[in-house]
């Protein structure tokens, strides 16, 4: 599932959460993402700036879900993932054997180990973890390769954490 569709399958409340993470912890890429959807609608960033938080978020979020912002999508996601859940990143990365920098940043996604090994790694950061921002995770974990991890994308498609999750879809 790339960003755009994570965006386009979360709850409102879902993307309102991620997008007010942002604001209060990295204003600054928080205003450049509304500036940034607001000129490619041909707005002016102030009309944006000026709706109220609930509704900006709103409309930040159906911008998001839109194949010609799948750019600043991506990179929303990713700066809240390893700006709020850094530990779960590294919990899982952890589990699997995979080495990182020790905040969840990786220099090239090695090939998909043992399907119990997957397993067990999702379960460890199911049962630590929400299982919405898991599912967010693993699936932009998921879409960092072409070949995607077969047995990772079965298991979004089909743990008992995900079924009650739109995302898991």
């Amino acid at each position: 599932m790339t960003a755009i569709e994570i965006f386009g399958q979360m709850s409102a409340p879902q993307a309102s959460e991620i997008l007010n993470w942002l604001l209060e912890n990295d204003r600054e890429a928080y205003r450049s993402c509304a500036g940034m959807l607001a000129a490619r609608r041909k707005l002016r960033p102030v009309f944006v700036e000026r709706k109220p938080r609930e509704e900006r978020n709103l409309w930040m979020r159906e911008a998001l879900s839109k194949p010609a912002n799948a750019d600043l999508a991506l990179e929303i996601l990713q700066v809240w993932v390893l700006g709020k859940n850094e530990r779960m990143v590294c919990d899982f990365l952890d589990a699997l054997g995979v080495e990182h920098d020790g905040k969840g940043l990786i220099e090239e996604l090695p090939a998909e180990p043992q399907a119990s090994k997957v397993t067990a790694a999702l379960d460890a950061i199911v049962s630590k973890y929400p299982p919405a921002e898991v599912s967010i995770y693993l699936h932009l974990f998921a879409g960092m390769d072409d070949s995607g991890w077969p047995v990772l994308k079965e298991l979004l498609a089909t743990h008992p954490a995900f079924a009650a999750q739109k995302l898991a879809a």
